[in-house]
């Protein structure tokens, strides 16, 4: 989900139902919300669950990264406003995987994106498979990026990773839900953050760049405790508990937890975004437990 300024709706698509076999269906619906409800705008979407999305300002699209197929190359599909277009990348380009997750730098006019694993570059055989990678779309082809400090790949993974472009500061924030590592890139080099009072450890929280108060908000997640982070011979682990409905606000510097007078019903994989037009955040979704899904609508934000 993301605000499109060009046609200045929120723009929500794609996403699951269920979970494994308990009746999962992964959509390829398209929805914008106008500031009081919800209009279906097409079938037609790649369906996609969990992967890299971003709204792209210098093309004037909604932008998604997936694997058509299990052998394909990825492939970047963008909706402008009325249809979807999508071109794979060609296999003698490199190539991000679709484990990560993305935000428009304006300093630059690209896509970054980042990702816990090295992704694709042809014809280079240095790189070892355990390590994060950092990238940057320009509307047509992928640039890997080579800064000399990343993000380690134990931040998280697509779903349990947030990441904002800052105005306040000019940088993009990236943030790992169960680790509570807080990084910035600024459009040349990451750099990590120590902020007092983080958000307990939880996986699936939505995060979002309210401009109107200039601080990120972080809202909810599935608590997760015992973690231990992911190494070259094991996958990260932690302990699920029961679901969130906190509000986290970053100024910059440090967490500082909100206490709205309302808050929606605690969930995870939640999607948020920003309205422009009402200055508000939209909040739609998420999940209650492992097999209950919920699809009702929140703002956040000044009374419209």
């Amino acid at each position: 989900m993301a605000y499109d300024p060009s046609t200045h709706t929120v723009v929500l698509s794609a996403g699951e139902s269920g979970c494994g076999g308990l009746g999962r269906e992964v959509y390829t619906d398209t929805w914008t919300w106008n500031g009081s409800a919800w209009t279906q705008v097409s079938t037609q979407a790649p369906p996609t669950v969990g992967v890299p999305n971003a709204y792209d300002a210098a093309t004037n699209t909604f932008d998604a990264l997936w694997f058509p197929g299990c052998a394909d190359s990825p492939e970047m599909s963008e909706w402008n406003g009325q249809t979807w277009t999508g071109a794979q990348t060609a296999d003698t380009q490199p190539e991000p995987d679709t484990d990560g997750v993305m935000a428009y730098d304006p300093s630059s006019q690209t896509l970054i994106l980042w990702s816990p694993t090295a992704g694709s570059a042809p014809n280079s055989t240095s790189a070892p498979p355990y390590q994060s990678s950092t990238w940057s779309w320009d509307g047509s082809s992928w640039s890997p990026l080579s800064p000399s400090i990343s993000p380690p790949p134990s931040v998280g993974d697509s779903r349990d990773v947030q990441m904002v472009y800052d105005s306040a500061t000019s940088q993009i924030l990236l943030y790992g839900d169960h680790s509570q590592a807080m990084w910035a890139w600024n459009g040349s080099k990451w750099s990590e953050l120590s902020g007092s009072g983080a958000p307990s450890p939880r996986v699936g929280a939505s995060m979002v760049y309210d401009s109107a108060l200039g601080e990120a908000l972080l809202f909810g997640g599935d608590t997760a405790s015992g973690y231990s982070p992911a190494s070259a011979s094991q996958g990260e682990t932690y302990v699920l508990g029961p679901p969130l409905n906190d509000l986290w606000a970053w100024n910059g510097s440090v967490w500082q937890q909100l206490h709205p007078a309302t808050s929606p019903p605690a969930r995870f994989y939640a999607q948020m975004a920003f309205d422009g037009d009402d200055g508000q955040v939209v909040l739609f979704g998420g999940a209650v437990n492992d097999t209950a899904d919920i699809a009702d609508t929140w703002v956040y934000g000044p009374a419209s």
